[in-house]
């Protein structure tokens, strides 16, 4: 098949986050595998073709996903008419292949799920009480103008939502995330199918440390969506236990609940009684993981709800203990007690609880431990999801001609 991944993230252009580390996975799995790959992704200052790992990467200048959405239609429709795709992916978040679509509506279209930009602000938001309603509501009209209420979600208004149903197929990477985004846009039939993950020879090296200090790494953006404020609650249970432990933050810092006070800077202001246990590492490059995994003993994301972060397979690839939370993609990454322990999202105390666990129960660490390592390889590995995408592609492809 011939296949155009449009995704203004990826691990040489604009970094970003998991839809960048997957789209890195995906194309070079799916060139190994003998398709006929070509990648669209974005670049902050440059405009540049790479032939990299069997395909042919596109970085188009654009300062932000709205740019690269109108930007990326015209380096498309150029390859489009040397060599015609059989179908092309891209996700639902920024609905980065929204202009290709329109332009080209005979092109079948499949939208992997990520995580929708609502979803994104109701997790990272506090949703407003009355008296803010009442503000709001008669700002607009003192003003003069009837306003719609922001907490309120829209969305025939939301380009994500538009794209989604343009789509001629739509899959999902976690069962959590297919049950929201049919609540939330209505039904619509959504295959899932797990990202894949093929860790890096740096990652299978790791071993587990044997330092009598047991180092716990929280790896994410800090952000409020992520869990950070719950497991900041976390920290003072678990010293205060008595256990031998330190906290490392790795992640660029978003906003706090302080306005303009970085959620680094936040956090230690929190943990001031505690900062002599406790390090911020800012945001490492993608290639450097391996370095830090291989430094920690448990990793920890205690996140609202997550889609499937691959730093979690990550995490588990190494031979690290994980917890997670059970309301998300981790539910299906992770069996609980077996390979990694999951606790209910927004609960510092069953977080404290689990790590306390895991530092005094050593059988249960070295079990998670080894299993998480196990799991990884057995469910996540190249031809097994290559096999589904493959076929999910194809049925796309048929649907779409009859």
């Amino acid at each position: 098949m011939r296949i155009a991944y449009i995704s203004y993230e990826h691990p040489l252009g604009i970094a970003g986050g998991g839809i960048g580390t997957y789209i890195g996975q995906i194309s070079r799995l799916m060139a190994s595998r003998g398709h006929d790959i070509e990648v669209f992704s974005g670049h902050i200052n440059q405009n540049q073709t790479l032939n990299i790992d069997g395909y042919i990467l596109h970085l188009i200048k654009s300062m932000h996903s709205s740019e690269f959405r109108q930007n990326v239609l015209a380096k498309f429709s150029e390859r489009q008419e040397a060599k015609l795709f059989d179908v092309i992916e891209s996700p639902e978040y920024g609905a980065d292949a929204l202009l290709i679509k329109k332009k080209f509506p005979n092109l079948p279209l499949t939208v992997k799920l990520h995580t929708p930009s609502f979803l994104v602000s109701e997790l990272n938001h506090d949703k407003p009480n009355l008296l803010q309603k009442l503000r709001f509501m008669l700002g607009g009209l003192l003003r003069g103008k009837i306003t719609k209420p922001y907490w309120h979600y829209h969305k025939n208004s939301d380009i994500e939502y538009e794209l989604f149903e343009l789509a001629d197929s739509v899959c999902s990477p976690s069962n959590s995330l297919k049950q929201i985004t049919n609540e939330a846009w209505g039904e619509k039939k959504i295959k899932v199918i797990p990202n894949p993950f093929v860790p890096s020879k740096e990652i299978l090296a790791i071993q587990q440390r044997h330092d009598t200090k047991i180092q716990v790494s929280f790896i994410g953006r800090l952000e409020k969506r992520k869990g950070i404020l719950d497991l900041a609650k976390a920290i003072p249970m678990v010293l205060n236990s008595g256990v031998n432990v330190t906290f490392s933050f790795i992640g660029k810092p978003h906003h706090s609940p302080i306005k303009d006070l970085p959620m680094d800077e936040y956090l230690k202001k929190k943990l001031l009684l505690f900062k002599n246990d406790i390090s911020f590492k800012g945001y490492i490059p993608y290639h450097l993981i391996p370095q830090v995994l291989n430094d920690t003993d448990i990793c920890i994301f205690p996140s609202l709800w997550e889609n499937f972060p691959t730093v979690c397979l990550e995490a588990m690839a190494a031979g690290k203990a994980v917890i997670g939370t059970n309301n998300g993609g981790m539910a299906d990454m992770i069996e609980n007690g077996e390979s990694g322990i999951l606790v209910p999202p927004s609960s510092p105390t069953k977080l404290a609880e689990a790590i306390i666990g895991l530092c005094n129960d050593k059988e249960v660490f070295n079990r998670v431990s080894i299993n998480a390592r196990k799991k990884v390889l057995n469910h996540y590995n190249g031809e097994k999801i290559g096999k589904m995408v493959e076929e999910f592609y194809e049925n796309a492809i048929n649907e779409y001609r009859n």
